[in-house]
């Protein structure tokens, strides 16, 4: 598989519900790759319009096309496509999202040089009109970072999203495959990575996230961060005491600036509270909480 000369294949999932009139443009930030040896394996979660129509239109032998019974469960559906992928090299992308031509090409090149790396995430941003940036995953637009990125993960920095990672596929035999129970299971698949190999981390911008109001998690926000609590737990006693506190200080944080946005102001202030109690000696939470108080008293 890195043998001089030899171009490893990368098997692209792509797990899809309602997405006809997006879908396109996600397949061809595909076709349009520098790097060619790619399959991709889309993986329909019985959807109800013209996404089939749209992919049979296709005659890439390199695009394959496999429709399930309605699960709800990415996790689920991006397993199906685990067991389904030919390739040396496991890629994923939202039928939604975008990809920098030469985003697989860097990738693979950048796993061949640093051969000790299980698995590669690149930079990107958020959009709402292609090639506007909303907000970038990274400070930094250049550069790599090598090695043990763990416990990075529970600093904030790295940036879990599925559709900015190349893994080698042998790697899940340590890490396992997607957690099917849980909604949103890219994190917890991309810390397992973390906590059993080592990365390569690529600051450049090669990915972009669509935002719009159907994306899966804008429904589902309160799910996430309840999951993103039981990640820093389940891996609590890998991590250093101050590590632990300091990730779910910030997570407690973020639900309840969350909530104060739809103005959910009592439970804005549970989870202020809930947050101070891992840093009694900062301010932040008690401010928050006086803040979304005088909301709820105003009735602002």
């Amino acid at each position: 598989m890195e043998k001089t000369g030899i171009s490893p294949k990368v098997s692209i999932i792509m797990p899809t519900h309602n997405r006809a009139s997006l879908i396109t443009a996600s397949i061809e930030s595909i076709r349009n790759q520098t790097f060619s040896n790619w399959e991709l394996i889309i993986v329909d979660d019985g959807s109800t319009d013209e996404t089939a129509e749209i992919i049979s239109q296709y005659k890439d032998e390199r695009i394959h096309f496999y429709k399930t019974e309605r699960t709800g469960k990415v996790g689920k559906i991006k397993n199906i496509g685990l067991e389904k992928s030919s390739g040396d090299y496991i890629a994923f992308n939202d039928s939604d999202d975008l990809w920098h031509p030469e985003k697989l090409g860097k990738q693979v090149a950048v796993l061949l040089e640093y051969p000790d790396a299980g698995f590669c995430l690149t930079g990107g941003y958020n959009f709402n009109i292609p090639g506007k940036p909303v907000n970038y995953f990274y400070r930094q637009s250049e550069g790599i970072t090598y090695g043990n990125v763990f416990i990075n993960c529970f600093r904030s920095q790295v940036a879990a999203f599925s559709q900015a990672l190349l893994f080698k596929k042998e790697c899940i035999s340590l890490s396992g495959t997607f957690k099917e129970e849980k909604s949103f299971s890219d994190v917890d698949f991309i810390f397992n990575l973390a906590f059993h190999f080592k990365a390569v981390i690529l600051y450049e911008s090669l990915v972009y996230r669509r935002l719009h109001d159907n994306n899966y998690i804008t429904p589902n926000w309160e799910k996430s961060n309840a999951e993103g609590i039981e990640i820093v737990n389940s891996f609590r006693e890998n991590l250093p005491v101050a590590v632990y506190r300091n990730a779910l200080f910030r997570i407690y944080i973020n639900f309840g600036e969350k909530y104060l946005s739809f103005r959910q102001r009592k439970k804005a202030i549970r989870m202020f509270l809930k947050a101070w109690q891992y840093h009694p000696l900062s301010l932040m939470p008690i401010k928050k909480s006086v803040k979304a108080l005088f909301y709820f008293l105003s009735g602002k």
